[in-house]
């Protein structure tokens, strides 16, 4: 048994396979891995059985596939796919009978062996490891979990899936511009790789190098990805307030709008207080060495002034004595100005 966290490799060595993971093109990778050329394949999807009826069905149909041997045919590949009804803790579980079903189902697969000729895949975006189906199958399955880490985790080991996949299409990133690529498009790997293809296209074949402005040319935010707040902390970061004030108009729409950036924006000057005073446990090295740079265009008291301010503005947008959005604008005008003015008198 082996079990993988996030875009690892995956060695099979037996003929049931357990993938587990949210994130369909990873787990549909690892499944195309075990079902190689595709001969004998049978798909059985449970992607639409919402109901415990249509699951219990699910179950039989992949029990009589697994309890059918490929007789004469050169291989038999079972690949039971985005079973969202195993048993993954919480209180919105599948029905008693469908989790009794399952667990006698693993039984099945755990006590017969296949032939070498014969594959069962099961596939789906939740397992609890303590479950009984889990147990019951662990000792006689190669299981693969693409688990969800901390976000910063999963930004690093996105930008090793990213860097790893532009180097299959001839690419390369500068430095920075692969943390600045994730941090737009997100984790998802199929969106990593669209926006890689779109990536070459741009750049066409006389360049290779992926620049930060290549990103920010071309790349669109993946499935999921809200507008990056990080392009506002980043411009205020940078004193580009311009850059800003365009970043922060891709939220002015948005519901809570105030009390959101006000909160955001606090918070990115009490980081880069911390930072200055070396308080960084917790950090991910990346966003470390980006804030350690920011230092350079912020002195101490403009930072705790700017952070001042943004707290009171908070503060009063959510008590309701203010609607506050056009004032995140001007606060961060003045205090950016403000910034500046310093700059040049010093």
């Amino acid at each position: 048994m082996r079990f993988w966290a996030g875009f690892g490799i995956i060695l099979y060595t037996m003929n049931l396979h357990v993938i587990i993971g949210e994130d369909d093109f990873l787990v549909a990778e690892a499944a195309r891995k075990a079902v190689g050329d595709g001969t004998g394949l049978e798909v059985i999807d449970s992607q639409n059985s919402t109901n415990a009826e249509l699951q219990l069905a699910d179950i039989r149909a992949a029990d009589d596939s697994f309890s059918t041997p490929p007789f004469l045919d050169p291989r038999k590949v079972t690949w039971w796919k985005n079973v969202h009804f195993l048993p993954a803790g919480g209180k919105k579980g599948a029905a008693e009978a469908v989790k009794e079903a399952l667990e006698r189902f693993a039984k099945r697969l755990a006590s017969m062996p296949l032939p070498e000729n014969q594959v069962f895949i099961l596939s789906g975006p939740h397992l609890l490891k303590t479950s009984v189906f889990a147990k019951t199958l662990a000792p006689v399955a190669e299981m693969a979990v693409f688990a969800a880490g901390k976000p910063w985790e999963e930004q690093q080991r996105a930008t090793v899936f990213a860097i790893d996949r532009a180097a299959s299409l001839g690419l390369r990133f500068a430095p920075g511009a692969a943390e600045r690529f994730v941090s737009v498009v997100g984790t998802d790997a199929r969106s990593l790789l669209s926006e890689l293809g779109k990536m070459r296209d741009y750049l066409g074949e006389g360049k290779d190098v992926i620049a930060a402005e290549d990103v920010a040319a071309v790349t669109s935010p993946g499935v999921g990805v809200e507008p990056a707040v990080w392009d506002v902390t980043d411009a205020i970061g940078r004193r580009d307030i311009g850059a800003a004030l365009a970043a922060l108009a891709k939220f002015e729409l948005e519901n809570g709008f105030a009390v959101f950036m006000s909160g955001v924006i606090e918070k990115f000057f009490r980081q880069l207080l911390d930072v200055k005073a070396g308080r960084t446990e917790g950090l991910n090295p990346y966003a470390l060495r980006k804030n350690e740079g920011f230092l350079r265009n912020w002195a101490p008291q403009e930072l705790r002034v700017a952070r001042g301010r943004f707290l009171l503005l908070r503060e009063k947008v959510v008590s309701g004595t203010t609607s506050g959005d056009t004032l995140v604008v001007t606060e961060l005008v003045r205090v950016m100005r403000r910034a500046s003015s310093a700059r040049r008198a010093g």
